[in-house]
């Protein structure tokens, strides 16, 4: 097995599912380095996700898929809006044509996803919707800065992101962007704005997915210019396989992510991590691939955000969605821990308590936070399959991303409402994470 080979499947979706069901498995038997896991509490978690469910949706095929669109249907005192469905109507009321709505959306959704990352308890964001927090005024912010252009380099259309924008993007405009002061501190805001420079550097770059049809000196590389590419990767009339999605993402983007991680073979792998509770105590190369475990969380989040877009406005159909995992993220990993599916070992709670915190805390590598990861993404397939059989729909009538449905009406919310139920000063999930700004 070559190391060429291990770098390929650890990049892979495949290899998410599979290295997180190896841990699984281990739990089952006992084995868990870092928590006790009790199995038959799933049962009591999917219960209270479909609770949710039908309380907010009429069924779970009402729900919509998990994606950051979501971030812009915002409740107001006039009533609901859909802040990107109205862009794309002034759009096309300008004459815009739907696909060039549809590269917008995308350009949008990705500086959005990659900024996504945790902002810790004592950021906001005012705007004159409201006060947002968290995921959504992250969101917001980003929306606010696609409209005034920061992410653009054409003078007449601010509605864009481009690598001559990005490039060039200092700290201070992000900082400014996002409302950042020393009494509103956002976690992880120059690492954000790195990660933006990267994504600039990744699209002028990768010109096979991100240089479009009309690419040149007037139009640089665009996010939305992979919809150019996926048109032509379709494997029957306007059907696009999520593999080739999957390509533009992890491929497309490899070098957004930091350098410093995981390496195998000279390549930086992302979002991916040795997992001790696989760990054989061999130190051949061969063996410590084995005990890798890829997550590829934000990119993740980005291909389910960008399904939406390609799906809605692209009109391309994508086969084999099936094959992305649910995120391994604090709110998912939160419902587990809170509910008492996963309990933290006496040793690993009295270690990650620290400097006064109500909850114990660890960096995003820690031996804690893989494991818990890992068990996340494997408990995330085991409760879809028991909202399956709970919802009351037959099997043809189970609408397509269902996991992405359990996700969104779903297990996150569900990890949001406990953790402020439990916790309502902070608001905190049971176990904290020490974000840069790039993980989650």
């Amino acid at each position: 097995m070559s190391m060429s080979y291990n770098v390929t499947y650890l990049k892979s979706l495949q290899a998410v599912r599979e290295r997180s069901h190896r841990v699984y498995e281990l739990a089952q038997r006992g084995q868990l380095e870092h928590f006790v896991f009790d199995e038959s509490k799933i049962d009591d978690v999917a219960d209270y996700v479909l609770s949710l469910v039908h309380r907010d949706y009429a069924s779970i095929a009402s729900v919509p898929p998990h994606g950051r669109w979501r971030s812009y249907c915002v409740k107001t005192p006039e009533g609901d809006r859909d802040l990107v469905a109205e862009h794309v109507l002034k759009w096309k009321a300008s004459d815009v044509s739907e696909w060039e709505c549809a590269r917008r959306v995308i350009d949008l959704i990705m500086v959005s996803v990659l900024i996504d990352a945790g902002a810790g308890a004592n950021w906001h964001y005012e705007d004159e919707l409201g006060v947002f927090e968290r995921t959504e005024g992250l969101g917001i912010a980003a929306l606010r800065m696609f409209e005034r252009g920061v992410f653009s380099s054409h003078p007449h259309n601010p509605f864009q992101a481009d690598a001559r924008a990005l490039l060039v993007l200092s700290d201070t405009d992000v900082a400014c962007g996002f409302q950042v002061t020393d009494s509103n501190p956002l976690l992880g805001c120059t690492n954000r704005a790195q990660l933006l420079r990267n994504l600039g550097r990744a699209l002028s770059d990768g010109s096979r997915y991100f240089g479009g049809k009309c690419a040149c000196n007037n139009h640089p590389a665009r996010p939305g210019f992979m919809l150019d590419y996926l048109s032509g990767c379709t494997e029957a009339p306007l059907v696009v396989s999520i593999d080739d999605v999957w390509d533009v993402v992890i491929d497309g983007l490899a070098c957004v992510w930091p350098a410093g991680r995981t390496q195998l073979d000279g390549v930086a792998l992302g979002d991916v991590w040795a997992c001790d509770t696989l760990d054989v105590g061999s130190d051949s190369e061969r063996q410590r691939a084995d005990t890798l475990v890829p997550f590829h969380k934000l990119s993740q989040w980005l291909a389910w955000s960008l399904l939406e877009v390609v799906v809605k406005l692209g009109k391309l159909k994508v086969s084999g969605t099936e094959k992305l995992t649910g995120l391994p993220e604090y709110r998912n990993g939160g419902l587990l821990v809170d509910m008492g599916v996963l309990t933290l070992s006496p040793a690993d709670l009295a270690r990650g308590l620290r400097d006064g915190s109500n909850v114990p805390v660890f960096e995003g590598g820690d031996a804690v936070i893989v494991e818990w990861r890992a068990m996340t993404v494997a408990l995330l397939d085991k409760i879809a399959d028991r909202i399956k059989a709970k919802c009351g729909l037959p099997s043809d009538q189970l609408p397509d991303m269902f996991l992405a449905r359990v996700l969104e009406g779903g297990t996150w919310k569900a990890g949001r409402e406990l953790a402020a139920r439990m916790r309502p000063t902070t608001k905190d999930p049971p176990i904290d994470i020490i974000s840069d700004g790039t993980l989650f």
